[in-house]
């Protein structure tokens, strides 16, 4: 088995189809709600009869259980946490291996990757199940395999970060909002079990923040580095701004932080100020 595999090779059978994200746009410093529009299309579920109505201006709301378009947003949204867990397994199974011949990392290193694998698996047979739970099936929507592509640098250091601090890190605002979606809706199955899948997603933050700073603290360019590439990261995982709205609106954010459990997991109040001002600014969006 080769090395520092590339997201083409990753293997799917013909349930599921690829959808190719605009890097460049979710990388920008400000983009418009025509573009927001464009990006949400692209994301799709492949049935057209299955749709959400919303429109755009409702994107950057929370959603609740009482709303129109709440079943198939749930369904999205757990399709969604279930192709993030098979990347996150993928990203952190080829950590494993691409590193086990490398003297300059400690063997604690693929260890913890190793640790984190086992919680993967079990974390993509959890959102199967809860996928069937609100009558969604796998292959539904369209796959994007940008969680793995940000899996693919070749530094360490960069790879615990992109994984573990970057996309770790917005499964914990993910989570959050699904729990009190759950809790909302009064759907045990729900908020539990993701509720118990959220303290794993603390351990492996933990993990990035851990050796992040153990593979950088001799090297200060190289922590420059790896700080860039994280600020390039979250901005992508912004999702053209719609996670940037960290004003008056709070009771309306889609998806904000979860900023005790990042506290939890090693964020210090600099860092959860780096992924607040990551977001682009949206042209049209109105408070």
């Amino acid at each position: 088995m080769h090395k520092f595999m590339t997201s083409d090779e990753l293997a799917r059978d013909d349930r599921f189809v690829r959808t190719d994200i605009p890097i460049d746009f979710l990388t920008a410093d400000e983009v418009t709600l025509e573009d927001l529009e464009s990006f949400f299309k692209m994301m799709r579920p492949k049935d057209k009869d299955a749709e959400t109505s919303a429109r755009i201006q409702d994107l950057g709301k929370r959603l609740r259980p009482e709303d129109d378009r709440a079943p198939v947003a749930m369904q999205s949204q757990m399709h969604g946490i279930f192709m993030g867990e098979l990347q996150a397994l993928e990203g952190a199974g080829r950590s494993c291996w691409d590193y086990v011949d490398d003297d300059a990392l400690p063997w604690k290193f693929q260890f913890d990757m190793a640790r984190q694998c086992w919680d993967e698996s079990r974390h993509v047979e959890i959102y199967s199940a809860l996928l069937d739970h609100v009558g969604g099936q796998i292959g539904q929507f369209n796959e994007n395999v940008m969680l793995f592509e940000f899996a693919c640098s070749d530094d360490p250091a960069e790879r615990v970060v992109g994984v573990n601090r970057c996309l770790e890190g917005l499964a914990l605002d993910v989570f959050n909002e699904t729990i009190r979606f759950g809790k909302a809706a009064a759907d045990e199955t729900i908020w539990q079990s993701v509720d118990y899948v959220s303290a794993d997603e603390v351990t492996h933050v933990r993990f990035g923040s851990v050796w992040s700073r153990v593979l950088t603290e001799n090297d200060p360019e190289r922590r420059r580095q790896v700080v860039q590439f994280q600020r390039k990261v979250n901005r992508a995982f912004s999702f053209g701004g719609l996670r940037g709205a960290y004003d008056s609106r709070t009771d309306e954010e889609f998806m904000p932080l979860a900023i005790e459990l990042r506290k939890l997991a090693g964020f210090t109040d600099d860092d959860i100020k780096d992924v607040r001002d990551a977001a682009p600014k949206i042209q049209g969006l109105t408070a």
